[in-house]
């Protein structure tokens, strides 16, 4: 858990945006992971003289947190807030924090609903939630790694949630990622290299949380009545031959095996649109 170049890239972005991280609270005490010299000019970049290199407190100040309090399951690294994420947090830190921040937290996590339920509200409407989540080529790294729609689900209207901004990088290129919902299909992503999520959740108004569970968007469309009616009643020519032919059967299996691979790459501009980050 902690603070890359493009982790720090992402928040300054967002404050000047007008994020305001006022009372702050962390998912662990975020580290430091780049050189201490890199750091130590990107705090003065903001107008600290802090040397502290190890956490990254003074670089959440100098982006204008008012207090950075730290929640961790232990005090080994000097938390203020002790608690197992796992567990529902009390109702005295509901609606307490500006920004709650996981720079990291929620994929060490195995109860993972009530993790991100925790999050949601403990922050103020008007408030954000941003977490920086991996979610391509880190199997082993926690116990999960995310899809785009698992969060656009969670931090949704039906919670009291915007998400104002998703973002993934890739090969120093940043790219914004599209709501399933908007495209009607599965926004997924195939990378090489390990790939992180940076998402920014507006608590627009106060609402119950998860009192109906997410369902994945396009499996809700194929329950639609209506939707299945149609398909089970409707055979296309196209599945009518493939019936009759093997070797037909398997060239379709390959070809959507590779034409998944190409959809599922950055370059597919109708999941991912380049932007600048400002």
């Amino acid at each position: 858990m902690g603070i890359d170049i493009h982790s720090a890239k992402f928040l300054r972005s967002e404050v000047k945006r007008g994020l305001a991280l006022g009372q702050m609270l962390t998912l662990g005490h975020q580290a430091v992971y780049m050189d201490g010299e890199a750091y130590r000019a990107l705090i003065k970049s903001l107008g600290i003289s802090g040397q502290e290199t190890v956490f990254a407190d003074d670089f959440f100040r100098g982006l204008g947190a008012k207090s950075v309090d730290v929640m961790d399951a232990s005090n080994y690294e000097g938390a203020d807030v002790l608690h197992d994420l796992n567990e529902p947090v009390s109702r005295e830190l509901f609606e307490k924090y500006d920004c709650v921040f996981d720079g990291g937290a929620l994929e060490h996590v195995f109860n993972l609903p009530q993790a991100l339920k925790n999050c949601m509200e403990m922050v103020k409407v008007g408030g954000h939630f941003v977490t920086i989540a991996p979610a391509n080529a880190f199997c082993g790294h926690g116990f999960y790694q995310f899809s785009p729609e698992m969060f656009y689900s969670a931090l949704s209207g039906e919670n009291g949630y915007l998400i104002e901004r998703m973002l993934l990088i890739h090969r120093g290129q940043w790219y914004s990622v599209r709501k399933p919902a908007d495209i009607k299909g599965r926004v997924e992503l195939l990378t090489f290299e390990p790939t992180l999520l940076f998402i920014s959740a507006k608590r627009c108004e106060l609402k119950p949380i998860f009192t109906k569970w997410p369902q994945q968007s396009d499996y809700a469309a194929t329950w639609n009545e209506k939707n299945l009616s149609k398909a089970l009643n409707k055979k296309s020519f196209k599945e009518y031959v493939l019936s009759f032919s093997p070797l037909a059967r398997k060239l379709q299996a390959r070809w959507r095996i590779y034409k998944g691979r190409q959809e599922c790459k950055p370059s597919n501009r109708a999941r991912f649109v380049p932007v600048n980050l400002d």
